[in-house]
């Protein structure tokens, strides 16, 4: 592969260093995967350890671009980081790379969150999650119920769930990011919720596991970014032309 044309995208001075997470990158070549396979309408998949939602109002080619910047972003974060790092430092990479290819970052908070900021009886993480999205001023209502049939989805079919859990958890930590995009004023715009969990004791599954009997501290972040179709345009081969070498490693469709 020719990388003379892409020297100045992150990650890729290092294109040999590969995943540490259970080796999402298996060494054999499938043809990459199209996340949305619609043209219009909402839609949601799988891309690493984040739920991607679109709303009905972006084109084929929008849905692919945000696709392509959520994939790169997992991308190269999993290049750059290691699994006994934690998730803080693989979180700033992936943040870091996003604005870095076309992206504005409008809005970049992060908060403590605990359990008492739930208003229903909260048995698993997923639970924890879905309620503090549902009362969630961020996303509309739309948004919030295609975020949550699509936790709810990974949780019940064991293909997603083994899959998306492959990107959440490492030991006593966890991490899980959930992202909405839609079109406003001709401006493709992304927002974004990254929820990173740190334990006192070993968690298999972040979606399943009770929280009955573990003490846990949890961190919220909100991200929002904007993006004009110019500076897709300028990154989207370079992007592809990366991305094609990962086939779809870390993409999962998913039917909601």
């Amino acid at each position: 592969m020719n990388h003379s044309g892409i020297h100045n995208l992150p990650g890729l001075d290092n294109p040999g260093c590969l995943p540490t997470l259970e080796g999402p990158l298996t060494g054999s070549r499938r043809s990459r995967v199209n996340p949305f396979g619609r043209s219009s309408g909402p839609e949601a998949a799988i891309i690493g350890g984040t739920i991607s939602s679109v709303l009905g109002n972006l084109t084929e080619q929008n849905r692919r671009d945000v696709a392509n910047s959520l994939e790169y972003a997992t991308h190269v974060a999993h290049q750059k980081t290691k699994e006994d790092e934690g998730f803080e430092r693989f979180w700033e990479e992936y943040m870091d790379c996003l604005f870095s290819i076309g992206w504005e970052k409008t809005r970049n908070e992060w908060s403590n969150l605990s359990l008492e900021d739930t208003t229903s009886d909260v048995e698993t993480f997923c639970d924890y999650v879905i309620d503090n999205i549902r009362n969630d001023p961020l996303y509309t209502q739309d948004e919030k119920d295609l975020i949550i049939r699509g936790l709810e989805v990974i949780r019940s079919q064991i293909d997603k769930h083994e899959f998306f859990r492959r990107f959440t958890v490492r030991k006593s930590r966890g991490a899980l990011g959930v992202s909405t995009a839609l079109v406003e004023d001709d401006v493709l715009k992304l927002r974004f919720s990254a929820f990173m969990f740190n334990c006192d004791a070993d968690v298999q599954d972040y979606l399943t596991s009770s929280i009955a009997h573990i003490t846990f501290d949890a961190k919220k972040g909100i991200i929002a970014a904007r993006a004009d179709q110019n500076s897709i345009d300028l990154h989207r081969a370079q992007l592809e032309e990366e991305l094609d070498q990962a086939s779809g490693d870390y993409i999962h469709r998913m039917d909601i």
